[in-house]
C-alpha cells in the first residue's frame, strides 16, 4: 500500500538501516495487507438486542462486580438453559496476533504499523497497562451504580467496553499476556463486547494463544477466551515458514536484559560471563565499604567483572553505600534470576530500586536475566496503586526508565568509553573476534557516533592496542602512518566500520606492525 508500513520498511532496508530479516518482511506484508482491508472497514458500534429473560425474584448480590463474576450472584428461579450463539467476525474485522521470542522485532513492527495506518480511531498501548485501565473503570462504574441493584457484572463490563470503543476501535496491544486471575476471569466478557461492537485487535506476544495464562489459577475460567481470540485474529508465529538458512546460525544474542528466565536464558547468561572472563574467575573476592564486607560470588581474575544472583544483592541487608561500592569496583555486573516482584516482597523491591540507582550513577554495565521485562517485573494491583502510599510504587517508574536506558546503545557506548584500555580490551580474545565483538569495539572508538573514525579516534584505537601489546602508549607518527595506510582503503582518509573490522580480523598483521617498534 502506498505510504504504508511495508513500503516504509523496505525503504529502511534499502537504505541499510535494517538488516535482512525474512521473518520481519513476512510480518510487515501481513500488517500491510491488514491495513489495506481496514481502510474500507467500519465498525457497527452497536450490539444485538438482548433476549429478555423470564422475570425472577432476586436478592441483592454480594461482593461487588467481581462477586458476580466469581458466582456471588442473586439467587433466582432457574430458567431453561439457552445455547450461546457463537460470536463471529464481520467481513474485514479479523485482526492479527504476532507471537515470537524476544528480539524478533515485534514492538518495532507494531509501532511502524500504528504510525503508518491512516485511521484516527486507534489506540496503541501495552496490554498490561490497558488491563489496569479496564479494572479501574470497572471499579468506578461499580461505585457509581451502587444504588442501582439491577446492574450486573455483565452490564458494567458492557459499559466499560462501550466507553473504550468510543476512544478507538483499532486496538494495538504490545506484549499481550495474562498473568493475574483478575485479568483472566474477565477477558472473554470484555472482548466479547468489544468484538461485537466491531473492535479490531492487532497484538504482539511472546506466547501463542494456547499458552496464555498457562498453569494460572482457575485457568478453566480463561480457556473460552482462546478460541474467540483465534477467531478474531489471524495467529502468526514469527518463526514459521521461514528459510532459516537465510539467517546466520552464528548470530550472537547481544541482549543485556534477558527475558524470560528459563534454562536457555540462564545458559546464555553463563556463556556471556564465561566469554568476557575467558573462563578464569575467582570466588573469594570481597568489596569493603564503611567497615562492612560484601561477598562477591564470582568475579573475573583480570578485569572488573562480577557475578551476583538477585538474592545475593536484594535478599541481604544491603544499602546504597554497598551498591555504590560494587558499582565503583566493577565496570560490568552480571545479575542472575531476577524474579517477578510484588508488594509482598517490598524489602527486595526497595533494595532493587536502590541497586539500579547506584549502578546507573556509576555507569556500570548490567547484564541480567529476569522473569519479565522491566515494566511488568514489579506487579502492583489496581487497588494497591490507588490506596498505597509506598514509595516503591512511585519510584519504580524511575527504575523502569533506567533499566531501559541501560540497554541502549548510547548508555553502553559511554560505559565502554569510560574504561581504561586494559579494562576494556581484556574482555575480548583479540585473535578471534566475533561480529558482535567488533561492534562493541567500534562503539568505544567512534566517540562522536559519526559512523567513521577520524584521525584522533584512530590514534586512540591504535594507542590502546599498543598498550595492550607492548605495555606503553608511545605511538610514533611513523607507526601511526604505517597502520593507517594498512587500515584505510578509501580516498577520504576516514575509517569505516568495514575497514575497522577487516583490520581486526587479521590480528597477526597488527602484532607484526606493533611489534616492529
Amino acid at each position: 500500500m502506498p505510504g504504508g508500513c511495508l513500503e516504509h520498511y523496505l525503504q529502511l532496508k534499502a537504505a541499510g538501516e535494517l538488516q535482512e530479516d525474512p521473518r520481519q518482511e513476512i510480518c510487515m506484508k501481513m500488517l500491510d495487507d491488514l491495513a489495506k482491508d481496514l481502510m474500507s472497514y467500519n465498525p457497527k458500534m452497536t450490539r444485538a438486542a438482548k433476549t429478555p429473560s423470564p422475570a425472577t425474584v432476586a436478592a441483592p448480590a454480594a461482593g461487588g462486580w467481581m462477586g458476580g463474576i466469581f458466582g456471588n450472584k442473586p439467587k433466582a428461579a432457574k430458567a431453561p438453559p439457552k445455547s450461546e450463539v457463537p460470536l463471529k467476525p464481520a467481513p474485514g474485522q479479523r485482526g492479527l496476533y504476532l507471537w515470537g521470542g524476544t528480539g524478533t522485532g515485534k514492538t518495532f513492527m507494531m509501532n511502524m504499523f500504528y504510525d503508518k495506518i491512516k485511521i484516527k480511531e486507534k489506540q496503541r498501548i501495552h496490554f498490561h497497562e490497558w488491563m489496569i485501565d479496564v479494572h479501574s473503570r470497572l471499579h468506578k462504574k461499580q461505585k457509581g451504580s451502587s444504588m442501582n441493584t439491577q446492574n450486573t457484572a455483565d452490564d458494567l463490563v458492557e459499559q466499560v467496553a462501550s466507553d473504550m470503543m468510543k476512544e478507538g476501535w483499532l486496538l494495538c496491544f504490545d506484549e499481550f499476556q495474562v498473568t493475574h486471575i483478575s485479568d483472566a476471569i474477565i477477558m472473554k466478557r470484555i472482548f466479547s463486547v468489544l468484538f461485537e461492537l466491531g473492535a479490531v485487535v492487532v497484538a504482539t506476544s511472546n506466547r501463542p494463544p494456547q499458552d496464555l495464562y498457562l498453569n494460572g489459577l482457575n485457568r478453566p475460567l480463561f480457556l473460552p477466551f482462546i478460541p474467540m481470540l483465534e477467531d478474531f485474529c489471524k495467529v502468526h508465529d514469527i518463526g514459521e515458514e521461514v528459510d532459516y538458512r537465510m539467517i546466520s546460525t552464528q548470530e550472537e544474542d547481544h541482549r543485556v536484559f534477558i527475558t524470560p528466565n528459563g534454562p536457555h536464558e540462564q545458559k546464555l547468561l553463563e556463556a556471556k560471563f564465561e566469554k568476557v572472563c575467558h573462563g578464569h574467575y575467582r570466588t573469594d573476592a570481597l568489596v569493603e565499604t564503611q567497615g562492612r564486607k560484601v561477598n562477591v560470588p564470582r568475579c573475573a581474575e583480570n578485569s572488573g567483572i562480577a557475578w551476583f544472583a538477585f538474592s545475593d544483592l536484594c535478599d541481604q541487608a544491603l544499602g546504597a553505600a554497598d551498591y555504590l561500592a560494587i558499582g565503583n569496583a566493577f565496570h560490568t555486573v552480571f545479575i542472575s534470576n531476577i524474579p517477578r516482584l510484588t508488594m509482598q516482597e517490598r524489602d527486595q523491591v526497595r533494595r532493587f530500586i536502590t541497586l539500579i540507582d547506584a549502578l546507573y550513577e556509576c555507569h556500570t554495565k548490567v547484564v541480567c536475566t529476569a522473569e519479565l521485562d522491566p515494566i511488568q517485573l514489579f506487579y502492583v494491583s489496581p487497588e494497591e496503586r490507588k490506596t498505597s502510599i509506598a514509595d516503591e510504587i512511585f519510584a519504580w517508574d524511575r527504575t523502569v526508565s533506567r533499566l531501559t536506558e541501560m540497554q541502549s546503545t548510547a548508555y553502553l557506548s559511554v560505559a565502554a568509553r569510560s574504561l581504561s584500555s586494559e579494562q576494556f580490551l581484556s574482555q575480548y580474545k583479540l585473535k578471534s573476534l566475533s561480529d558482535e565483538d567488533c561492534k562493541e569495539l567500534w562503539r568505544r572508538y567512534d566517540r562522536d557516533d559519526s559512523n567513521y573514525l577520524d584521525l584522533q579516534e584512530l590514534r586512540l584505537f591504535l594507542e590502546d592496542l599498543l598498550e595492550k601489546h607492548c605495555g606503553h602508549r608511545d605511538l610514533s607518527n611513523e607507526l601511526f602512518d604505517m597502520c593507517r595506510q594498512a587500515i584505510v582503503t578509501n580516498a577520504d582518509g576516514h575509517v569505516s566500520f568495514e575497514e575497522f573490522q577487516n583490520y581486526l580480523c587479521d590480528y597477526s598483521t597488527i602484532e607484526s606492525q606493533l611489534g616492529s617498534t
